[in-house]
């Protein structure tokens, strides 16, 4: 049964890509005689025309995170494996699919901005103020979120510490070595990536134990800033291309043996409209805003138009490196859901997403004559390297908002926005909620709030589309349902009184902010003639 359904998940994703990727490319008007900002803007620290491959590695890395392992896992508890399976591949086709590809042609269009940017241009800087204001508090939530997991993946597994300043070690230097152009490109992976692999042997046998979650998380701080003030192809390219090797190495690897292991499964399909497990407990919203990235992220917006389409050398890049990158995290989500559905009651009893994931890609691997341990290690590293990759790229996108924000310039801007950006969520990292550590608390939060941000993303992708009097309705559909999913989820929070005052007010203020934009941007699509805003060099 596992087997069928991995099989039918992968055709459905690749039928999708080849036919529907096409539709959007045709309907958008891909061209490549329009130059990028890659090109045009090249300055080698934000802006490097880049090669496709190593885009898709960055912008994959980026946007993995752990979302599409924990959000289904999640998911699949609450609701069951069913739901959650046609959720994903649905999702990621024709909604997340055209939200990311929708947001990195619209920056590449617009020399590079950032979503909010573009929706200054497109609807007007009154609602662009409130969308940064919204984007700002929805970024603080997803470096709490994955700082916390990231520290707790340190301090429960000190192996996964070492192998990965071993991988941060090695893509500097990788990242050096492109830079100076010493070495042609085949032998300078043939030399890196088995060196970028032995980290795991490394983290093996000297494992970084006996150093605190706090100490973990002083120090990826300190590792976020750094990353985000470093040239983007000096760290962030050359990182996030190795560590989409490691999840191409270990999806290969599970899903060879998910073919062989013969394991049933355990998971039941269907476990009812409600459930107990969230509050409130309802199939809708709460399964969508819990799969969350598996099938369509607001912050995929944020990455493909903050740094990806900076990157990006030729516009037809954009399927692959967006649309196909989306459907490559729903097929990782896939695999997510196959690993939990092997196991027993008791087999995740008390488990965090992370060591549920990292325990049924290990049974897969067992197969292939892996041991548990060890692959129950890799995986673990593999979750790792993408928590760092989102963590950086957060800290760097935030800057971007507040630069835009306060059209704040130099090289002071910088390091002091960058410095403003890690304060935050620094402080609140270090809480706990009820005794809750800071990721199970606002992941319902994180979830829904990153929905509306796709929501609105999508309304500025219409605008965009209307603008340039191109038919629009199948970006308007997935907008107004990614806009009333999370306004309905907070709209229920906002009652918890479980969650607490503060977390309440936090609900509400979201909902008042992600309703003003909404409002504001879908009064400019149904007006009778949507009026250009957009430069003359926009394209």
């Amino acid at each position: 049964m596992l087997v069928t359904i991995l099989l039918v998940s992968m055709l459905v994703l690749a039928v999708g890509y080849r036919f529907f990727g096409r539709f959007l490319c045709r309907r958008c008007e891909v061209d490549d005689t329009r130059k990028t900002p890659a090109v045009v803007q090249n300055d080698g620290v934000d802006f490097v025309p880049t090669r496709a491959s190593l885009v898709f590695g960055h912008h994959f890395s980026s946007i993995a995170g752990a979302g599409p392992i924990v959000g289904p896992i999640l998911a699949a508890q609450y609701f069951g494996w069913g739901p959650t399976w046609i959720w994903i591949l649905v999702g990621a086709l024709f909604i997340g699919g055209v939200h990311d590809f929708g947001s990195m042609l619209m920056s590449l269009r617009n020399r590079g901005r950032t979503i909010s940017e573009i929706t200054r241009l497109l609807v007007g800087l009154r609602t662009a103020k409130f969308f940064r204001t919204f984007l700002l508090l929805a970024l603080v939530y997803v470096i709490i979120v994955f700082l916390d997991l990231t520290a707790t993946t340190f301090a429960g597994t000190p192996e996964v510490a070492t192998s990965s300043g071993w991988f941060i070690f090695c893509a500097v230097a990788f990242g050096l070595v492109l830079r100076l152009k010493g070495l042609p490109w085949g032998v300078t992976l043939a030399l890196f990536i088995p060196l970028t692999f032995a980290g795991l042997a490394l983290g093996h046998y000297f494992p970084a134990e006996g150093i605190s979650k706090n100490v973990w998380l002083t120090l990826i701080l300190g590792y976020c800033f750094v990353a985000a003030v470093m040239p983007v192809n000096l760290l962030l390219q050359p990182r996030d291309f190795l560590s989409s090797l490691f999840l191409y190495a270990m999806m290969i690897l599970g899903i060879v043996g998910l073919f062989f292991c013969g394991h049933p499964i355990q998971a039941p399909v269907f476990h009812g409209f409600t459930t107990d497990l969230a509050n409130p407990g309802y199939l809708f919203p709460v399964l969508f805003v819990t799969v969350a990235c598996g099938a369509c992220s607001g912050f995929h917006s944020l990455v493909a138009s903050g740094t990806s389409s900076k990157q990006i050398e030729r516009e037809r890049d954009v399927r692959p490196v967006a649309y196909g990158a989306m459907l490559v995290e729903a097929l990782l989500a896939v695999f997510a859901l196959a690993s939990i559905a092997v196991l027993s009651g008791a087999d995740i009893e008390g488990k965090s997403p992370v060591a549920i994931f990292s325990t049924g890609a290990a049974v897969f691997m067992n197969t292939l004559g892996i041991p548990q341990e060890l692959g129950r290690e890799f995986t673990a590293l593999t979750v790792s390297t993408f928590l760092l990759t989102t963590l950086d790229t957060c800290t760097r996108l935030s800057r971007f908002l507040l630069q835009e924000m306060l059209n704040w310039e130099g090289k002071s801007a910088r390091y002091l926005g960058t410095l403003a950006v890690v304060l935050i969520p620094g402080v609140f990292a270090y809480q706990t909620f009820d005794g809750k550590p800071a990721w199970a608390v606002l992941w319902p939060l994180f979830g829904a709030t990153n929905q509306m941000m796709a929501g609105l993303a999508l309304i500025t992708f219409v605008v965009y589309l209307k603008d340039r009097k191109i038919a629009y309705k199948f970006a308007l559909i997935p907008a107004l349902l990614m806009m009333l999913t999370p306004l309905t989820a907070l709209g229920f929070m906002a009652f918890d009184h479980e969650i607490g005052t503060f977390l309440q007010v936090i609900c509400v203020s979201m909902f008042l902010l992600g309703l003003i934009v909404a409002g504001m941007s879908l009064n400019f699509v149904f007006r009778s003639q949507a009026q250009s805003s957009v430069s003359p060099q926009a394209g």
